[in-house]
């Protein structure tokens, strides 16, 4: 398991300062995101021709002893149960091409519906590596008008899994692949469908923490999607950068927001700004 670094930042736009206020944070599901291939790797079946014919076989006998046992007491008086096992199977062996095509066939709907679902139960929250990424400051700062909040990575907040299998309640690393992932349905992991993302996104480098919804404190309508907001220990943060267009007014809103949670006296303020010679943003510390 990859170790997280020790500080991860969450980029926010001025409208969101409520999230100080507050400290609660939205975890979205991934059909929220504005990638459309998220939690949308390649399904091409349920599962192998080979897994499908030995999931027949497996069944077979529960299945035979099953019908034979429904059939009227004088049928089974002239039918012995070996030869109606014989010919049960011998008819499913002649409609084994069938089912299989069947079974192909139900992959569109199941794989629809598995997304749905996944929307339903499951969020994610997004956090970043680096604080000062032009693009992000642009895509997700309001165009460098809000604000980015510094977490400390290794906070108990952050690593909350319940055992070493659980995909839930902890940091996990995005991974950048150029090929998008495609298997059938049974050989995927839950990273292929929750941490799998195109290389055009590696400038975020993202890491997540998926949670399910119905342990929201808060939820808000929504459409398509609610609004889930989670409360975060005020503890797991450690600074708040505003950034270089950030308009007064928000510099106060977020200054107002410090000083009424004496729980977040602790944190640093500071502020990003363009540097005078090269295409990069300097944070330093800021007096609000």
């Amino acid at each position: 398991m990859d170790s997280s670094p020790p500080t991860l930042y969450k980029y926010f736009g001025p409208d969101r300062i409520n999230v100080l206020q507050n400290c609660l944070l939205r975890y979205s599901p991934l059909g929220a995101f504005n990638d459309p291939f998220e939690g949308q790797p390649e399904v091409t079946s349920l599962t192998t021709e080979a897994r499908a014919r030995e999931s027949l076989k497996a069944i077979l006998p529960q299945e035979t002893r099953s019908a034979y046992d429904q059939l009227p007491a004088e049928a089974r008086a002239m039918l012995s149960y070996e030869l109606w096992e014989q010919l049960l199977a011998q008819q499913m062996k002649s409609k084994e091409p069938e089912l299989i095509q069947a079974m192909h066939g139900l992959t569109p709907m199941l794989r629809s519906l598995m997304t749905k679902k996944f929307d339903e139960l499951q969020g994610a929250l997004c956090l970043s590596e680096v604080p000062d990424s032009l693009l992000m400051w642009s895509h997700y700062g309001a165009s460098h008008a809000g604000f980015v909040l510094a977490f400390d990575a290794q906070h108990p907040y952050f690593h909350e899994e319940k055992g070493p299998e659980d995909e839930f309640r902890h940091l996990r690393r995005v991974l950048y692949r150029e090929a998008r992932p495609s298997a059938t349905l049974v050989e995927f992991e839950g990273v292929d469908f929750f941490l799998v993302k195109s290389g055009h996104w590696s400038y975020e480098r993202e890491w997540r923490i998926i949670r399910p919804l119905q342990d929201a404190e808060v939820v808000n309508p929504g459409d398509p999607f609610g609004v889930h907001l989670f409360p975060f220990p005020p503890s797991a943060l450690k600074a708040v950068i505003l950034g270089a267009r950030m308009a007064v007014k928000s510099v106060e809103a977020v200054a107002a927001a410090i000083r009424a949670n004496g729980s977040l006296g602790h944190i640093r303020v500071q502020r990003a700004r363009p540097d005078s010679s090269h295409f990069l943003l300097r944070i330093s510390d800021e007096a609000i």
